[in-house]
């Protein structure tokens, strides 16, 4: 039975699809996206995470770290990240939560039972599960187990996916998919790369498949100030979209709800702003004035 990375696993959501909805999160992702508000989803490993502001100075931790990591100095807990293995025992005995792990091996059966649990709320909401990640594709053989397992069970299967995956895996995951929620963030691949860590030549191909597959695809677009707002780029996502017919596109404007994330990896979060009401207003026009409808989410 395959096996893999999940990260979190959030029941009764009611953002990721329709319906409620049991949304499986799993570690690994090909991008490193500026803007990325759960960096622990990046690493398919599992790894540390240090909330400082919890730590309680118990000492509990440096009692169990076998790499002497860990160090308590003015009452708090003090992390040397280069000697850290993540090898989580200093999670298991922090009885503040201020130590915790960041991923954990499941099986597809050991995921299957979890989202079981609410199979009425789907039947009665119209929901089901929602795939995520990370970038759920990067699961290779073990996403597609689960989506499968999924489908097998006559659950509504949404991924929410960047399309950054290998053709063939992805033709699959069309078979297996109701529902897709598609990045899309930027249309120039230089660009694309300078924002990402990879070009967007795949992920258009992919995009070009899921919208031509008769699939439900919902186009999300990230929406970062100078970043990826420009008339240019707004121009030439509504040319692509006109090809299938396509006049909507769901916004995620920036937000900073990750920052803290950052500083529990100890990572450096280097997006810095947001999008004051007016400045908003200002980018929404022009998708407007290049014929695109605009859904916040």
């Amino acid at each position: 039975m395959s096996q893999g990375n999940i990260y979190n696993i959030q029941r009764m959501s009611v953002h990721d699809g329709p319906g409620l909805r049991t949304t499986v999160f799993l570690k690994g992702c090909p991008l490193k996206c500026l803007w990325c508000s759960n960096p622990e989803s990046q690493k398919t490993t599992p790894q540390m995470m240090y909330f400082e502001n919890l730590c309680t100075g118990c000492g509990g931790c440096t009692e169990v770290c076998p790499n002497d990591a860990v160090t308590i100095q003015n009452g708090k807990s003090v992390w040397d990240i280069e000697k850290c293995t993540d090898c989580g025992k200093c999670a298991d005995v922090c009885p503040s939560k201020a130590r915790e792990m960041s991923g954990k091996e499941m099986t597809v059966e050991e995921v299957m039972k979890i989202v079981r649990k609410d199979a009425l709320f789907y039947e009665n909401s119209g929901g089901g599960v929602t795939f995520g990640g990370g970038e759920p594709t990067s699961g290779g053989q073990f996403f597609l187990d689960m989506a499968q397992a999924a489908r097998d069970e006559g659950f509504h299967v949404t991924v929410d996916t960047c399309g950054y995956c290998p053709e063939e895996r992805f033709d699959k995951t069309i078979e297996l998919a109701d529902l897709f929620l598609f990045d899309c963030k930027h249309m120039d691949p230089e660009q694309h790369k300078k924002l990402t860590g990879v070009d967007n030549t795949i992920i258009l191909r992919n995009m070009r498949a899921a919208l031509a597959s008769g699939k439900e695809v919902h186009i999300r677009m990230p929406l970062m100030p100078d970043m990826n707002d420009s008339d240019e780029n707004i121009a030439a996502m509504a040319a692509f979209f006109k090809e299938f017919g396509r006049d909507e596109i769901e916004v995620m404007p920036c937000h900073a709800f990750g920052r803290s994330k950052y500083a529990a990896l100890g990572w450096e979060y280097r997006m810095s702003g947001e999008y004051t009401p007016e400045q908003l207003e200002v980018v929404k026009q022009r998708f407007t004035d290049h014929g695109l409808k605009t859904v916040i989410v």
